[in-house]
């Protein structure tokens, strides 16, 4: 629960400051004085957040959030560390066992939670792209020893963007010695004027060289973009420069850098900034994988009717308000139940996939095609009149006659024929009042009515909703055989 603090401190004065700072802030305060406890109520009252002094005794704050990573029960903690020696060293091995931030304890209690914000911000972020059915892994503790640098992934980007291109450069320098034995990331200096690319992983803005505002316009472009896999955003603020530190990171900045810079802090904030900006950009992959098999047929690869309705009302709706007409082709295999009579189910999923790629093919250009169930399929045209879409469907009816489908196992090649009915909406023949969707039901209905003419007609030939039949193909309409 992000709104529940667990504030870990053996000094009762402390705990009671820290308790106060965030109980003002209407957080649900929990407290703790020794390490034991602390994971005893961490697994106890699930925090969200874990407040962990420096000097706490024991084992120490480094090891508490070593144990608060590695425990399953307790790994989606949030762990901040409070410490009384913002050595850059001791912040940079506070990051690598695991902590999500340090925080000086002198730092301004605006500072202190504004802070805090940008990690829920974090968490809530990674939230919104959960799958529920996977886990949320922890995401900030590196795999190795507490006072070990994990490195970076192959092809991380890392710019810097400033108004001192010497002093860039002797950061830059800086940072390959420290990460040199575990894999540097390829750093970029820039000028303020040069644009960002998508591809930075991370961006480090020398908040003293630009000055107050383009600092503060700068992050606030950034972190606006609508990419949920946009670059971190790290700005280096001094204790000049508290406020628009105080300020970005309320724009919506992932973290601070303290100055003077220190090479060590800078590669350990890399790390981490990189470890959250991947796991976000693994879990909006992922839902957008569940997304588009939730939304594509398994078997034939096109879309599913809970796509193609709703992208019909879009283009009913585009009739309606900027009066382009729009077409729907209805197809159904003649005699399909007979392949799978004759020849087996795996024959027929072999011809339903063979006659998709006809499908897919014609309707890439102009709309999408979906298979809305069984053997029916469906083309979608939007900004085609009757003739135009008259002329796909007559070259899909021809294309699925003359394809030959392979089939595993089968010695011979099958051929299908598909009946086709054709509708089209135009905004000069729409019923008055109708809805996007209503008229998309409509618009199927037609089309189906078409279908179910050509059906009964003799099968393999396009009907439109017209009525106006296309000659009538000379060939045997019972043809669904080997070749």
């Amino acid at each position: 629960m992000l709104g529940r603090i667990l504030i870990v401190d053996d000094r009762f004065a402390s705990r009671l400051m820290l308790s106060a700072l965030f109980g003002d802030a209407y957080y649900d305060v929990l407290q703790s004085d020794s390490e034991d406890d602390a994971i005893l109520t961490a697994r106890r009252d699930r925090p969200g957040i874990a407040v962990i002094a420096d000097g706490l005794g024991g084992s120490g704050a480094a090891d508490l959030c070593g144990q608060l990573r590695n425990d399953p029960k307790t790994s989606n903690i949030l762990r901040i560390v409070m410490t009384d020696l913002p050595d850059p060293a001791r912040i940079a091995m506070m990051i690598h066992a695991g902590a999500d931030e340090v925080i000086a304890r002198n730092c301004p209690d605006e500072e202190i939670l504004a802070r805090v914000r940008a990690l829920v911000d974090h968490r809530e972020k990674v939230a919104s792209f959960h799958i529920r059915d996977t886990p949320i892994r922890p995401n900030s503790g590196l795999r190795e020893e507490a006072t070990a640098f994990a490195g970076f992934d192959a092809g991380a980007k890392v710019a810097i963007i400033s108004s001192a291109p010497g002093t860039m450069r002797h950061w830059e320098d800086e940072i390959r010695k420290v990460t040199a034995p575990y894999g540097a990331p390829k750093i970029t200096v820039l000028a303020p004027d040069s644009s960002v690319t998508c591809e930075t992983d991370v961006l480090l803005i020398d908040a003293p060289s630009l000055g107050r505002d383009r600092t503060l316009r700068m992050v606030a472009r950034i972190t606006r973009r609508s990419d949920p896999r946009s670059m971190q955003v790290l700005v280096a603020a001094g204790p000049e420069d508290r406020e628009v530190g105080l300020r970005a990171l309320e724009l919506g900045a992932d973290s601070l850098l303290n100055l003077p810079f220190n090479a060590q802090e800078a590669s350990a904030r890399f790390s981490l900034l990189l470890r959250r900006k991947h796991e976000i950009s693994e879990l909006h992959a992922r839902l957008r994988n569940g997304l588009e098999s939730a939304l594509t047929d398994p078997l034939t690869g096109l879309y599913n009717r809970r796509y193609a309705l709703p992208r019909l009302d879009e283009f009913m709706g585009d009739v309606i308000s900027r009066g382009c007409p729009a077409a729907v082709i209805m197809a159904d295999l003649d005699r399909f139940k007979w392949v799978n009579d004759n020849f087996g189910h795996a024959a027929g999923d072999a011809v339903l996939a063979g006659v998709a790629k006809v499908m897919a093919q014609e309707a890439e250009r102009i709309g999408f095609a979906a298979r809305m169930g069984g053997e029916e399929f469906l083309v979608a045209l939007p900004g085609c009149g009757r003739l135009a879409a008259a002329a796909v469907a007559r070259r899909i009816r021809a294309a699925v006659e003359k394809q030959k489908i392979v089939v595993p196992g089968l010695s011979t090649t099958l051929s299908v024929t598909t009946s086709i009915g054709v509708a089209v909406a135009e905004a000069g023949r729409m019923t008055r009042g109708l809805s996007a969707s209503e008229e998309t039901a409509s618009l199927l209905t037609r089309a189906d009515r078409a279908l179910y003419r050509a059906k009964r007609t003799g099968r393999n030939r396009v009907v439109s909703d017209l009525n106006l039949i296309s000659r009538p193909v000379p060939t045997d309409t019972r043809k669904v055989s080997g070749m």
